[in-house]
């Protein structure tokens, strides 16, 4: 019985930290710039060339 509770205990701790470090703000990093807008490209007319003989 008490192995389970120092496992149950140990993911606690492991879920924990997990939390605790993926949110980003205990990291002290910036967070990440917008993406820029993507370029609009111009419609290329297509050529069919399976009626050409």
């Amino acid at each position: 019985m008490k192995k389970l509770i120092q496992l149950i205990a140990l993911s606690g701790v492991a879920v924990t930290a997990l939390a605790l470090t993926s949110c980003g703000c205990s990291s002290g990093e910036a967070p990440a710039p917008p993406l820029s807008k993507l370029p609009e490209f111009k419609e290329l007319p297509t050529i069919d060339y399976s009626n050409e003989k």
